[in-house]
Order: structure tokens, then C-alpha cells, then sequence
């Protein structure tokens, strides 16, 4: 049950987050149903949710019993972050200021993620003052997310 809540967990917060959408939620639940006898009444909810917003999925998300690693999790939304950060180089700024944000709630903890999350936007307002470039501050969080993504991600192709 922890791996199916891992996951309700990853789309949930990726979904609030806007680097995943609603319609994963749906597929997400669509193969979990399938692989089970009696589903939780909650996957069902979230299989029928195509139409909701993000906050109503997200919720529907969070309704998925059982308990989560709150580090696996966050290391899987890493992951999720990167695929999109190498998509729209662009995005890497907004990467930075999730990740800060994340740091600062007490989802990424030092232990496991060390201090980079709290210095990632900062590169990025360091090179608005031509102290360093965008370049480099889009390196920057590439390589920490690069780093501290799943192990599986770090394996081969997403789920």
C-alpha cells in the first residue's frame, strides 16, 4: 500500500505543483483499478475526476489510503521536476522557487537534500545583477535535481 500512496502522494503534489495534470491522475488510477480486486473507493474517485480542477484532484489525491516516504516522494517529484526543466529550459526559475518553497515547508530535509534548495533562486536573482549568468543558475538546479531524483529515475525511462 505505501508504493500506491508514494504515488498518489508524487501526483498530488506534482499536479498542485502544475507539472503534471489531471488526465495522469486519471491514467494513474485507471491501471491501478485494474491491477487490483477490490480497489480502494478513493482510486475510483480519482478515475472519474477528468473533468475536476487541480485542487479538487489533488484532494481526491490525498484521500488515498495508507502512509507515504515523504523523501521517496519528494525524490520522485524531483524527477518529475527535471523531465520538465530539460523540456522548457525556461522553467528552470520556477524549478528554483518550488524547490525553496518545499525546503522551507520541511519537504525536503537537510538530512537527505542538504542546503542547495535554499540557494537555488538565489543564483537566479545573482545573475539578474550580472553576478554569474541564467546559464549557470539553470545548470545549477539541473544538477541538483539530477542528483536527487529517484533512484529509479536515475535507472531508465519514466513509469
Amino acid at each position: 500500500m505505501t508504493r500506491q500512496k508514494d504515488e498518489a502522494e508524487r501526483l498530488r503534489i506534482g499536479i498542485r505543483g502544475g507539472w503534471l495534470n489531471v488526465s495522469e491522475a486519471v491514467a494513474w488510477a485507471d491501471r491501478q483499478i485494474a491491477e487490483s480486486r477490490a480497489p480502494h473507493a478513493s482510486l475510483l474517485d480519482v478515475a472519474i475526476g477528468a473533468n475536476r480542477t487541480r485542487e479538487e484532484m489533488a484532494a481526491l489525491l490525498g484521500a488515498v489510503p495508507g502512509s507515504s516516504d515523504v523523501v521517496e516522494v519528494m525524490r520522485a517529484c524531483l524527477g518529475d521536476l527535471l523531465l520538465v526543466v530539460e523540456r522548457e529550459p525556461a522553467l528552470a526559475r520556477g524549478a528554483a522557487r518550488w524547490v525553496e518553497a518545499a525546503a522551507q515547508e520541511g519537504h525536503l530535509p537537510e538530512a537527505q537534500f542538504g542546503w542547495e534548495p535554499w540557494a537555488l533562486d538565489d543564483a537566479f536573482a545573482l545573475a539578474d545583477q550580472s553576478i554569474g549568468t541564467i546559464e549557470e543558475a539553470r545548470a545549477r538546479v539541473l544538477a541538483f535535481l539530477r542528483e536527487h531524483r529517484s533512484e529509479a529515475q536515475q535507472r531508465g525511462p519514466a513509469r
